[in-house]
C-alpha cells in the first residue's frame, strides 16, 4: 500500500513537472513572437507609412526641417553626434516656394524620386548620397544596414498623403496622373509599385504578384562579354514574366531587369494596362512613336517609351487597336 502511494507520488510529480515546462515553452513561444508591422503617421505634413515589424524595430524615424530621415539604429548608436546611418529619407517642400520643376531639379542632382503632392507640399523620397557607415564597420553591420537600405524600397510604396485639399486622390503611390508616380517605369499592383532597376526578393515579388508558377536561373557565358558569370533569375507568374538580374561577385541580390505582362492584373502609372485601346496609348502618353521594326499598321504594330538615361524602355504591342502585351526592360549597355 505504501509503495502504492509512493508510486503515485512519482507520478503526480512527473505530471507537475511537465505541466511547469510545457506552461514554460509556450511562455517563450508568445514572448518571442513576430514583431507586430507598425502605421507610421507624421501629423506635421500629414502622410502616413506602414512600417513591416522588423524593419520598424531596427530604424529610427527623425525629423529634421523638411527632411524625415529613417536611420539604421545600429550604425547611429556608434555615431551619436550627427544623424548617421540613413537608410533613406522623405523630404517635403512647400509648394508656396517649390514647382514641381524645382524638384526635377533635384533629381537631376541627387536622385530624388517625386511622391506626389497635397494641398501644400510637394514630396519626394531619396537614398542618402553621402557615406553612412564609415569604412572601419564591421561587415556584419555593413550588411544589416544595405538590407535596411533596400527594405526601405518597399517600406516607400505603402506612403499615402492623408489630405491632398485640392480635391485630388490621398494615396501618391499609385496614382494614374503621371505627376504623382514614384517611377514611369513602373507597374502598379493596387497601389503598390513594381519597378525596373530597383532591388527585389522572390518574397516581395510574390506578394505582390500572387502564387509563383516556376523559378530558372542561369549564369551568363562568355558570349557576355563584360556581363560574363553574372546571373539571371526567370520568376513566372499567371500573365507576367519577371527577370532579375545580379552581378557575377554576388549572385545573392537582384535588381528587377525586365517584365513582360500579358494580362490586365497590373498597369502603368499613367493607367495602362493589357486591353486598353490605342486612343487610350496615344491620350495617356503624348507623342508615344511606333518602333521602328518594319511594321507600319498603326494598329498592329509596337510602341515605345524610351528613357535614355539608365537604358530604361516601355513598348505596348498592339493587335487590332488594343494593348496586348506590355514590356519594361534595361538595355545593359
Amino acid at each position: 500500500m505504501r509503495r502504492d502511494k509512493k508510486e503515485s507520488r512519482i507520478i503526480w510529480s512527473i505530471m507537475l513537472l511537465t505541466t511547469v515546462i510545457a506552461c514554460a515553452v509556450l511562455l517563450g513561444a508568445c514572448n518571442n513572437k513576430p514583431n507586430q508591422d507598425v502605421f507610421y503617421e507624421n501629423q506635421k505634413y500629414g502622410f502616413t507609412l506602414n512600417l513591416p515589424g522588423d524593419f520598424a524595430q531596427k530604424v529610427d524615424v527623425r525629423e529634421e526641417g523638411n527632411l524625415i530621415y529613417f536611420v539604421d539604429k545600429e550604425v547611429q548608436a556608434k555615431h551619436p553626434e550627427q544623424v548617421f546611418g540613413v537608410v533613406g529619407k522623405i523630404e517635403t517642400y512647400d509648394k508656396e516656394e517649390f514647382s514641381r520643376d524645382s524638384l526635377k531639379e533635384l533629381a537631376d542632382m541627387y536622385g530624388l524620386r517625386y511622391l506626389g503632392e497635397s494641398g501644400s507640399y510637394h514630396f519626394g523620397w531619396a537614398h542618402a548620397t553621402d557615406v553612412q557607415v564609415p569604412p572601419n564597420t564591421s561587415e556584419k553591420t555593413k550588411q544589416n544596414y544595405r538590407a535596411l537600405e533596400k527594405e526601405f524600397d518597399t517600406v516607400i510604396g505603402s506612403f499615402k498623403i492623408k489630405e491632398a485639399g485640392d480635391g485630388q486622390a490621398a494615396g501618391a503611390a499609385g496614382q494614374q496622373n503621371p505627376q504623382n508616380e514614384i517611377d514611369e517605369y513602373s507597374l502598379l499592383a493596387g497601389n503598390r509599385p513594381i519597378t525596373i532597376k530597383s532591388w527585389y526578393k522572390e518574397a516581395d515579388l510574390s506578394a505582390l504578384l500572387g502564387k509563383l508558377v516556376s523559378e530558372t536561373d542561369e549564369v551568363l557565358g562568355s558570349t557576355a562579354d563584360t556581363y560574363s558569370g553574372s546571373y539571371i533569375k526567370t520568376l513566372k507568374y499567371e500573365g507576367l514574366v519577371a527577370k532579375l538580374f545580379s552581378p557575377k561577385d554576388n549572385g545573392k541580390e537582384f535588381w528587377l531587369m525586365a517584365v513582360d505582362l500579358t494580362s490586365s492584373k497590373l498597369q502603368t502609372p499613367r493607367g495602362i494596362t493589357v486591353g486598353s485601346t490605342l486612343a487610350q496609348l496615344k491620350e495617356a502618353y503624348k507623342g508615344i512613336e511606333i518602333i521602328p521594326d518594319g511594321r507600319t499598321d498603326v494598329n498592329n504594330c509596337a510602341y515605345r517609351v524610351g528613357g535614355a538615361a539608365e537604358y530604361k524602355n516601355i513598348t505596348f504591342e498592339m493587335e487590332k487597336g488594343i494593348v496586348k502585351g506590355i514590356k519594361l526592360f534595361i538595355e545593359l549597355p
